[in-house]
């Protein structure tokens, strides 16, 4: 197999094996590569709403279809998995543990992708993807090809596109407070042109001015039966307006338009696909919940994120289709394992979520170690499934790391809501005697403490806020591969990991 199809072959989610992935998915006649990123896409809504959709959805199962890319540690964040996805490796490998990271020292968390050195051009973030330890495949694919492939991430978040494009090419981001786009200075000089060009059009506008509404009639809608049939309709500024609102955009489906839009400029002005190098065009997009909406496990607005998201992809794959053929082109969808953002309540009223709250729990773990070894701020931080335990101080007491831990973690096995607690010794003993970690777990970023939580549990902050870490009852997400020459609509049940398994 050649360099080439070696390093296409770690798109990103990864068969049985480098060779079966390169010969089935891609090869060197490949001029344009679309991966597809959607968060919170939920399979069992898309087997729901199929029949109503419009080509999207059904275009790309016109391809092959892997019900089961299987991750192989337990849920974190979205930010993350992306990591894990685009460079083919785990937490372990890869450095992200999280969107964001702990510092003992200042006390703090801050953004994973924090980079000093960078500035944000059109924003005011310090970000770049130099936190990110291993390399993604659009750094290979750059690599093995002296730097020829045009490359483009187009996402809201920095986080996602920076860690989709890696350190290579050009991601494009949404700046939060004016809802333009955005690059960082580790990746380009400056904002291209084009993208400055385009900002000045303020394309946002004709999203924000208008109204959305069900796109069909209400009857239409698999929901409507147990939501109602009412309809809804919302003035998108009206409903976002706010110190949040490109933030609450984002909860909009028109905001896939405006993605899929930047994302179609690019093409057009990198002019990718024009030629025989293969381009590598990377898009984000969302099907979470609109934030006004967030209790209800079903709902219209939902199914109509759904249905609008499906004519988004149906304009993106005849645009880059017409652009360079089928037989030219691979693109490849999956979703995401859903991360809570709100309490979600259930439509059974016999099932109940419970809040774990994190602080509460850190404080009275303090109090546990303060009985064994004094007066001392023994516990740094508890949040996001991770547990900092004060070095410093445990050094200065002249007591052992692993005995402190040992005795955390005693106490933490008693806290109503968590399903496992380990300690970071056991993490390191796991993984060079089995190679197998369960946490996403870094060495020099996790805590010493790392701790699941159990079914319908989530965190909340001090003031009962949901941090967004909780228990997931999936460790799994689906995947669509479509395009090439040849292929018929089939379905592999075989499970594949979500890394890439063969050497480059």
């Amino acid at each position: 197999m050649s360099s080439l199809k070696k390093t296409i072959s770690i798109i990103s989610f990864l068969l049985l094996s480098a060779t079966v992935f390169a010969d089935k998915l891609l090869s060197d006649s490949s001029k344009l590569v679309v991966i597809i990123t959607v968060e919170d896409m939920n399979q069992e809504l898309i087997d729901k709403y199929f029949n109503e959709f419009d080509g999207g959805f059904k275009r790309l199962a016109s391809g092959t279809y892997y019900p089961n890319v299987e991750f192989q540690y337990l849920p974190t964040d979205y930010a993350t998995d992306i990591a894990t996805l685009f460079s083919g490796t785990n937490p372990n490998f890869h450095g992200i543990i999280g969107s964001k990271r702990f510092f003992s020292k200042e006390l703090k968390y801050i953004h994973s992708l924090t980079d000093p050195d960078a500035k944000g051009l059109n924003d005011d973030w310090h970000l770049s993807g130099k936190p990110l330890l291993s390399t993604t495949y659009a750094d290979r694919l750059s690599e093995d090809r002296h730097g020829l492939p045009k490359i483009v991430s187009v996402a809201t978040d920095p986080t996602i596109a920076m860690l989709m494009a890696g350190h290579s090419g050009l991601p494009i981001y949404m700046n939060n407070l004016t809802g333009e786009w955005s690059t960082s200075s580790y990746y380009a000089d400056a904002m291209p042109k084009w993208l400055e060009e385009y900002n000045a059009e303020k394309p946002i506008d004709q999203y924000l001015d208008r109204n959305w509404e069900n796109i069909y009639p209400a009857a239409y809608y698999v929901s409507a039966s147990s939501v109602g049939g009412t309809g809804f309709s919302y003035n998108v500024r009206g409903a976002c307006n706010g110190l949040k609102m490109f933030q609450n955009f984002t909860t909009i489906p028109y905001c896939n338009d405006y993605i899929c839009d930047v994302a179609l400029k690019a093409i057009e002005k990198e002019k990718m696909g024009n030629d025989m190098t293969t381009d590598l065009l990377m898009v984000n997009f969302s099907l979470s919940r609109f934030y006004l909406k967030q209790e209800a496990k079903t709902s219209l607005e939902l199914e109509d994120s759904y249905l609008r998201l499906d004519k988004t992809l149906k304009r993106l794959l005849e645009n880059v289709e017409n652009k360079v053929g089928k037989e030219n082109l691979t693109v490849v969808l999956t979703g995401s394992r859903t991360y809570m953002r709100n309490v979600t309540q259930a439509t059974n009223k016999r099932i109940e979520y419970n809040a774990f709250n994190a602080d509460k729990y850190s404080a009275l773990l303090n109090s546990y170690l303060m009985a064994f070894y004094g007066q001392k701020k023994w516990v740094l931080s508890c949040k996001n499934g991770n547990i900092y335990l004060n070095r410093e101080e445990i050094e200065k007491a002249g007591q052992k790391l692993t005995d402190v831990q040992k005795k955390a973690m005693e106490f933490f096995y008693l806290i109503p809501g968590l399903q496992n607690v380990c300690t970071s010794a056991q993490m390191e003993e796991a993984f060079y005697t089995t190679g197998v970690l369960h946490y996403a777990y870094y060495r020099d970023l996790s805590g010493d403490l790392l701790y699941c939580l159990m079914p319908r549990w989530y965190e909340t902050d001090l003031n009962d806020t949901p941090t967004g870490f909780f228990s997931s009852y999936t460790n799994s997400v689906s995947m669509y591969i479509y395009g090439g020459k040849n292929r018929t609509p089939e379905t592999k049940d075989t499970v594949i990991k979500a890394t890439f398994l063969g050497e480059r």
